[in-house]
C-alpha cells in the first residue's frame, strides 16, 4: 500500500538538489512530492525502519556555492556513457565537402532523433526538387551491415529526397554512438528553430537518464542554459490533456512555460484556447491572481 505524499519543505532544497530530484521524478512519472515519499518509503522498508509521519518532512542540503552573474559558464566536459567517453560536441559545418553520395534506399531513421512527427515541409521539398540536397546528411553504419545506414541528422531531407525520387544524396558517415548521435540531432534541430517544446524535453530527459550525459555537454550542444533545460523537462509533468494541446500546436512553447507556474494548468490552458490568449496575456492572468483558474 502506497502512503500519501508527505508535506515536503521543498523550498529548503538547493537548486541543484531540486533539479536532480525533479528529473528523477519525471522519469518515474510521479510528482516530486510523491517521488520523494516513495523513495523514503522504499528505503525505510529496506532498512527495516518506520518513517515518521506525524510532522512535516524537512530536507537539509548543503548550500550551493555563490556564483557571480558575470561568471562564464563552465566549459563542456567529456560525456561518460556506459561504454565509452564521448568528447563534447563540436560545431558542425553547414556542408561537408567530404561527403559521399549514398543510396537513399539504403538509409533508415536511427530512431534516436529529437522529432516525434514525420512531417516534411513543402518548402523543403520544393527547394530540394529545384536545387538538390545541399547540406549533407549525417549517417552511421547500421549494426552488422556494411551497406546499410542509420540517419542521425537530415531525416526531413531524406524524406523529401524520397518524395522527389532522388536515388542518391550526399551524406557524411559518422561513428557516433547513441549519446553523440542524439546530441548531434538536438543541435541541428534547435538551430532550425522549429523544434517543439515537448520533443526538446523528451530529448533532454533521454540524454540525462538513458544516456547519462553530463549536463554541461547538453548545454554545449543545445546552446541552452541549465535553467532552461530543467524547466523544459518539467513540461513532461504537465497533465496529459495539456501536453496534448502543446503537441498539437494549439498551445505554443511560450504558453507551455507559462503553464508551469499555474496552480491549475488545465484551467489556464482552457482559458488560453477558449479566449485566444497570448502568452503575455496568460502571464498577466496569473499575475493578477487567477493562479490558473479560468474566469467565469
Amino acid at each position: 500500500m502506497t502512503s500519501s505524499p508527505a508535506n515536503w519543505r521543498l523550498e529548503r532544497l538547493s537548486a541543484a538538489a531540486r533539479e536532480t530530484a525533479e528529473i528523477a521524478s519525471l522519469s518515474a512519472g510521479l510528482s516530486l512530492s510523491a517521488w520523494l515519499t516513495k523513495v523514503i518509503g522504499e528505503t525505510s522498508a529496506a532498512e527495516g525502519v518506520t518513517p515518521r509521519n506525524d510532522a512535516a518532512t524537512v530536507l537539509e542540503f548543503a548550500p550551493e556555492k555563490n556564483r557571480s552573474a558575470d561568471d562564464e559558464p563552465a566549459a563542456p566536459r567529456p560525456i561518460q556513457t556506459a561504454s565509452a567517453v564521448v568528447e563534447p560536441l563540436a560545431p558542425r559545418q553547414p556542408a561537408n565537402p567530404g561527403a559521399a553520395m549514398l543510396s537513399v534506399a539504403a538509409m533508415a531513421p536511427a530512431n534516436l532523433g529529437t522529432r516525434s512527427d514525420e512531417a516534411t515541409p513543402e518548402s523543403l521539398v520544393a527547394d530540394i526538387a529545384k536545387r538538390g540536397v545541399r547540406q549533407a546528411l549525417i549517417v552511421r553504419r547500421a549494426a552488422n551491415s556494411t551497406d546499410r545506414y542509420e540517419i542521425i541528422c537530415g531525416h526531413r531531407r531524406w524524406r523529401a529526397a524520397q518524395r522527389i525520387g532522388l536515388a542518391r544524396v550526399p551524406a557524411s558517415i559518422s561513428d557516433d554512438n547513441d549519446a553523440r548521435a542524439i546530441l548531434a540531432s538536438l543541435s541541428e534541430n534547435i538551430e532550425l528553430g522549429d523544434l517543439s517544446a515537448l520533443d526538446e524535453a523528451q530529448t533532454y530527459l533521454r540524454l540525462l537518464t538513458r544516456c547519462a550525459v553530463d549536463m554541461a555537454a547538453i548545454m554545449g550542444a543545445s546552446g541552452r542554459d541549465r535553467q532552461h533545460i530543467v524547466r523544459t523537462v518539467r513540461l513532461l509533468g504537465l497533465p496529459q490533456s495539456v501536453r496534448h494541446l502543446i503537441g498539437s500546436g494549439r498551445l505554443s512553447s511560450e504558453h507551455a512555460y507559462v503553464l508551469l507556474d499555474a496552480a491549475n494548468p488545465e484551467a489556464l490552458a482552457e482559458a488560453i484556447t477558449g479566449e485566444d490568449l497570448s502568452a503575455d496575456a496568460a502571464r498577466q492572468r496569473l499575475g493578477a491572481g487567477a493562479r490558473g483558474e479560468a474566469r467565469p
